[in-house]
């Protein structure tokens, strides 16, 4: 399966892929680090965004699948929603948004929730391993 990415690939790419569009990088944290995984400003727009993947990290002693189930998604889904909610409520005028791997698998089990995340007006990025990310 393509696109299999961990949260912290997840960050990398988009990391990149924001400065190349002129995001200038306020914070990253990756793994498990405290606090928002990206904020990025650009024309006095502040960017926040909080990324997961769709497998565990193989290093870690509590990762037993090769990739997340339907229900894990849906957690780590979850979590992400709450703290871009939490993030939009200290900066009104903040975009927020949620990266995720440009997975089949993970939009498959996540289609009846990913157009709503949308109407609540959280921005999504798709983010593919060759480096290339789809806005939406």
């Amino acid at each position: 399966m393509e696109n299999q990415l961990l949260e912290d690939e997840v960050i990398k790419i988009l990391d990149n892929y924001l400065r190349n569009k002129g995001w200038r990088i306020k914070e990253i944290n990756y793994g498990h680090d405290r606090g928002i995984d990206i904020k990025a400003v650009r024309d006095n727009l502040v960017l926040i965004v909080e990324a997961k993947g769709v497998k565990g990290n193989p290093k870690s002693h509590l990762t037993t699948r090769s990739q997340f189930d339907s229900g894990q998604l849906k957690t780590h889904l979850g979590k992400a929603i709450v703290k871009v909610l939490e993030e939009k409520n200290k900066n009104s005028s903040a975009i927020i948004s949620i990266a995720l791997p440009n997975n089949n698998y993970l939009k498959e089990k996540l289609k009846y929730v990913i157009p709503e995340i949308k109407k609540i007006g959280i921005k999504l990025f798709f983010v593919n391993s060759d480096g290339t990310v789809i806005e939406n």
